[in-house]
């Protein structure tokens, strides 16, 4: 029945690639992982939950234990959020709940989800796999609080929280429609005293860069945890605006073989066989991508969870380990080449306690030190006259609209679906009106004038 209702709402993964939540916790496991750990630098979206809808969230991951029949629920997040575990604390206590409280140090990645299962467990996932291949199911706690909406008032996710942050007037935690448009969002927090900027969906490390000439094209989705706005010439958008002809010149006429980017891997520290200046030795003695064929070293970089780390700290010659790493991925793709763990031990490095990264050096790297401390302490609630939905906002196959233009919505009403068991989830209008345009990627509701 929860499963049902998490499906029917359209549930997705608050973050990241937008896993469908009723496909992953169709599964059994000992442990169900809710990651609170905020793991980007400056969002702080997870932290307003969990200050101001813990019981809420509480209640959904009782409950959705009790679906996956986990031994152990654990909510993980970082000793220093002194509030956020405070107000936890409090719910598990009024609800008698059956859920631990881990706490971790503060470094980055701490929400990558094996790196979670790690710190929880000390099991490593096995390269290239899932957390349930040991036992574990990882979610976010924003997730728990759609399945708090869905559970209790049949809701179904229409509406998004996010942080927009930055060189933004007034910093602001936001809750606004899926389909709602960037240039809204940055209206709703007094605007940027910029001219030009650029901005990322999502934070300082693993978000989807772009500039103030494509902003007015970018709309909220299922996904969006945040949108930072930053100066034009900070440190990350040199980082970003390089073409991939210049990342791999660079890399074969600069790479001095220092292993630092490996060293510092978070996915090599826990023991996978991933070691990027391997690869980046590699890229200089062969024609990418010609020469890309089921080579060892190539395959390596499929491990690669594309934190950042590697280029951002970890090179003393400022090249882009990860961006070849994602090149050499969508190659190996190209030519059908998998990754296939060999079944060989994997051995945790000794020195990875002490070689984590701590976020205060990703921004002091980046110039973003100054926009760090800003507290977001009032949720600012909007509903925009007009959406743009997208048909795709997770992992699997877009949805298919099942409404024409002309008809008009009511917010909540199903509006487009997957087929039978492909992955994916249902999309629900998020304003109630009239439907401008159905297309192939996206679909356009405007609210009735009176």
């Amino acid at each position: 029945m929860l499963l049902e209702k998490i499906h029917n709402s359209g549930i997705v993964g608050a973050g990241g690639a937008g896993f469908p939540t009723a496909k992953k916790l169709k599964a059994k496991a000992e442990y169900l992982i809710i990651n609170a750990a905020e793991c980007e630098p400056l969002l702080k979206t997870d932290h307003y939950v969990m200050k101001h809808f813990a019981e809420k969230c509480i209640q959904a991951i009782t409950e959705v234990g009790k679906t996956v029949e986990a031994e152990q629920i654990v909510i993980v997040t970082k000793e220093h959020y002194k509030e956020e575990i405070a107000s936890l604390t409090k719910a598990i206590a009024k609800f008698s709940a059956p859920i631990q409280l881990h706490t971790m140090g503060n470094f980055y990645p701490a929400g990558d989800e094996q790196i979670m299962v790690f710190e929880v467990t000390g099991r490593t996932v096995p390269p290239g796999g899932i957390p349930l291949q040991v036992g574990c199911v990882v979610s976010n706690i924003t997730t728990m609080l759609n399945v708090y909406h869905a559970l209790t008032e049949d809701q179904p996710l229409t509406e998004k929280l996010l942080t927009v942050t930055g060189a933004v007037n007034q910093p602001t935690m936001l809750s606004v429609p899926i389909g709602t448009p960037f240039a809204t969002c940055l209206e709703l927090a007094g605007g940027t005293p910029l001219k030009q900027f650029i901005f990322l969906n999502g934070g300082p490390m693993m978000g989807k860069i772009g500039n103030h000439l494509n902003f007015s094209d970018q709309v909220v989705t299922k996904t969006t945890s945040g949108i930072i706005i930053l100066e034009e010439r900070e440190y990350l958008y040199k980082l970003h605006e390089r073409q991939m002809i210049q990342i791999i010149n660079q890399a074969k006429s600069s790479c001095i073989q220092c292993t630092l980017c490996t060293d510092l891997c978070p996915r090599y520290q826990i023991g996978h066989p991933l070691r990027p200046h391997q690869v980046m030795r590699h890229l200089s003695m062969t024609d990418v991508p010609a020469d890309i064929d089921d080579d060892p070293v190539w395959k390596q970089a499929v491990l690669c969870c594309e934190c950042g780390i590697c280029e951002v700290i970890a090179c003393p010659m400022s090249l882009s380990p990860r961006q070849v790493n994602i090149y050499v991925k969508q190659r190996l793709a190209e030519k059908g080449i998998k990754y296939v763990y060999d079944g060989a031990e994997l051995v945790p490095q000794e020195m990875r306690e002490y070689q984590k990264t701590p976020p205060k050096n990703i921004l002091l790297k980046m110039g973003l030190e100054k926009y760090a401390d800003i507290d977001l302490t009032e949720l600012v609630s909007y509903e925009t006259e007009e959406v743009f939905i997208p048909l795709k906002m997770h992992i699997g196959a877009p949805c298919q609209p099942i409404v024409q233009k002309g008809d008009h919505v009511e917010k909540g009403q199903l509006i487009a679906t997957i087929e039978g068991d492909t992955l994916g989830a249902p999309i629900h209008a998020s304003i109630s009106g009239k439907i401008v345009a159905v297309g192939d990627q996206l679909i356009q509701i405007r609210k009735d004038v009176a």
